[in-house]
């Protein structure tokens, strides 16, 4: 048997022993131990949009869930750019080091591997709640609030199930069980547990409600730990196309569709997703899978209605799907792989790429820059980020670059009014991404650079003589190193 086969199997049996249910409810004893505090010492930026600048060590801290072989599952936020984790039961002393093996930025969960052999002598795991446990009952909620080394136990209530935004990615809407209860920085990724069994692992505490929080919800849990069971983390697909109901009559007259279907017309179709390749805008969806789809959106199963959006993301990546629909009066059928909207991936991304020359930092745009201290934001800049999708601007460029910074230098005093500007061309050409941009800058690095931005009249012009003294005055000044060319 080969390695990989090796791997999947142990994968597959780790997963069937924390999805199989206990008759007997586990000891208290033993529902301590299955959670631990995690340390994760890491490195940051102060300003995630000046890359350039000094890290700082910092310690994070957060809970985490013990799983069958030695593994923990805990929230992706805890333990995001660690470079080192610690991890100990509040039984024991010892520290344990732990490794990322896994990590769903969609979904906020993230899996780490400890090696040490011992560290299953002093602890235990617990398997999931089967279902949804019922509104208005009791749950504890075990944590390590504020990284104190003792177990913290609060008691919460179930307030209701829904579907929510998940800060973390600030993108993804998924499902997620609402509690009351009063929860601290540190109980993220610490379980909720009714009668020996998890419910949901805590993620974020409401801005807008006191003693408000949220789990993962076990379905999402399952999601990821079914995901990894081929040694990798894919994410969750998504429909990839906007829609509005079929109930207009006239529509369906227009578009040649029976008036007894019932479905779904597609409005605008986003590139390199899941229907790309088979649908168009104005098609009519009426099923997949052969579930019929309201007009609504809603498909109706074993007596459970779900909406297509959440029919799609509870099914893994590449799972096979057929849908048929109607074209210019045609009933149509097509087979598709499930993917990502890859066109969300701009939205993801916090990337900490940049290119600086001649005292000027440009960078793509990415989410940073909205969470960043400057809020003097320019109005292009958030029309670009906001609606590079929406409004199709990706058939121009593949990401947006933007003139993120601009140092204090005699030369460039006179451009601070470009900061947050979108470049639109160098020397005439468009730059589809950062690396073409850097590209372009090198081929006429023996010439004039001549940059035009958005919104701006003028271009910036830039002599190679003055390009080679700005670059040596902003490294002895700042110690801001410029790209070799």
């Amino acid at each position: 048997m080969n390695k990989i086969i090796l791997i999947c199997l142990s994968l597959f049996l780790w997963s069937e022993t924390v999805f199989s249910q206990t008759e007997s409810e586990p000891a208290v004893d033993s529902i301590f131990r299955s959670v631990v505090l995690i340390r994760n010492e890491g490195f940051n930026t102060e300003n995630k949009t000046q890359p350039w600048m000094k890290k700082n060590l910092y310690t994070g801290f957060g809970s985490g869930l013990v799983l069958p072989n030695q593994t923990i599952l805990t929230n992706a936020h805890v333990v995001r750019d660690a470079k080192r984790i610690l991890v100990k039961s509040s039984f024991t002393k010892k520290e344990y080091l732990a490794d990322v093996k896994f990590i769903g930025y969609d979904c906020d969960l993230a899996l780490l591997q400890v090696n040490d052999p011992d560290f299953s002598e002093q602890t235990t795991s617990l398997s999931l709640l089967e279902g949804i446990p019922n509104l208005g009952s009791d749950v504890l909620l075990l944590g390590f609030p504020n990284g104190n080394d003792s177990l913290s136990v609060e008691k919460g209530s179930i307030l209701r199930f829904e579907k929510n935004r998940y800060t973390y990615s600030g993108l993804d809407y998924r499902n997620v069980l609402k509690i009351s209860a009063n929860i601290q920085p540190g109980n993220s990724g610490g379980p909720a547990v009714q009668n020996g069994k998890v419910v949901g692992l805590v993620f974020q505490i409401s801005t807008l409600e006191q003693g408000i929080a949220y789990l993962i919800s076990n379905d999402i849990i399952r999601h990821f730990l079914e995901d990894i069971n081929d040694g990798k983390y894919d994410g969750f697909p998504n429909l990839g196309f906007t829609f509005q109901n079929g109930n207009p009559k006239s529509l369906k007259q227009a578009m040649k569709v029976p008036a007894s279907e019932t479905g779904i017309f597609v409005n605008r179709i986003y590139p390199s997703s899941t229907f790309s390749k088979v649908l168009k805008e104005k098609d009519f969806v009426t099923a997949v899978d052969g579930i019929s789809i309201s007009n609504d959106g809603e498909l109706t199963s074993s007596n459970k209605k779900e909406f297509i959006i959440d029919w799609i993301e509870d099914k893994q990546l590449n799972s096979k799907v057929t849908i048929s629909f109607y074209r210019a009066g045609k009933q149509n059928q097509a087979e598709v792989n499930l993917q990502k909207n890859y066109a969300l991936e701009l939205y993801r991304d916090g990337t900490e790429d940049y290119f600086l020359q001649a005292g000027f930092v440009f960078q793509p745009i990415t989410r940073s820059f909205f969470h960043s201290e400057d809020g003097d934001l320019d109005s292009s800049l958030q029309y670009h980020y906001s609606y590079f999708i929406q409004d199709l601007l990706y058939r121009y460029t593949t990401r947006d670059i933007v003139l993120s910074y601009t140092f204090n230098d005699p030369e460039t005093s006179k451009y601070k009014k470009y900061k947050y500007k979108v470049v639109e061309s160098i020397n005439g050409r468009v730059p589809k991404d950062l690396s073409e941009f850097k590209t372009l800058w090198k081929e006429n690095k023996r010439g004039m650079i001549v940059l035009k931005f958005r919104g701006m009249d003028l271009p910036i012009v830039l002599r190679p003589e003055s390009i080679y003294q700005m670059n040596q005055r902003v490294k002895k000044r700042y110690g801001a190193n410029y790209e070799e060319l």
